[in-house]
């Protein structure tokens, strides 16, 4: 089994980020890769990588040789998607920063769609006879991986099980992942 996932929020801890950035009065706007610097110049004792979730470390720590993450450089906010190429180095900084790109065997920041990037993995995977699997926490992508015929899992970290989708599961860590997971076979 090979596993796509997302980096925000369902590796990486994204909202313990941006109260870090208002904590130390950095502006979200001011998203480079120099924002990495001056936050361990204010805070010297941070390190990026104690923003991984747990369980997400302890999967990659397992399963990394089978793990492709795709990450997506836009923002869900739209005044923040004026520079591709600053967010692309932004989100390409931050995954290296964390940790996890020496964990996975495959890491990929996409510019705007995540669609044709699956695609793409789907076509490669199944050519080599791969089962795998999609995770995101946003439901645009894990629809966009179902439609494409990817076993499809939203991780929502809200925990809102009433809001159960029925074209695929909502689990809200990475215990319930493994355990959908194995269930499966």
């Amino acid at each position: 089994m090979k596993y796509i996932l997302d980096f925000d929020e369902v590796l990486f801890n994204t909202t313990a980020l941006k109260a870090k950035l208002a904590e130390l009065g950095i502006s979200e706007s001011d998203k480079d890769s120099a924002i990495f610097d001056r936050i361990q110049e204010i805070d010297p004792t941070f390190t990026f990588s104690s923003l991984v979730f747990p369980g997400a470390l302890k999967f990659l720590s397992e399963q990394g040789k089978d793990c492709i993450i795709v990450s997506s450089a836009s923002s869900v906010n739209a005044e923040n998607n004026t520079d591709l190429e600053k967010q692309l180095t932004y989100q390409s900084e931050k995954i290296k920063r964390s940790g996890i790109e020496d964990l996975a065997n495959t890491v990929t920041v996409v510019g705007v769609s995540k669609e044709e990037t699956l695609q793409e993995i789907k076509q490669e995977l199944e050519r080599e006879g791969e089962d795998m699997v999609f995770m995101d926490d946003r439901e645009v992508h894990v629809r966009q991986a179902h439609e494409l015929g990817i076993k499809s899992i939203l991780m929502d970290r809200t925990c809102q099980k009433d809001l159960e989708n029925q074209d695929f599961p909502r689990i809200c860590c990475f215990i319930e992942f493994v355990e959908l997971v194995d269930s499966w076979s």
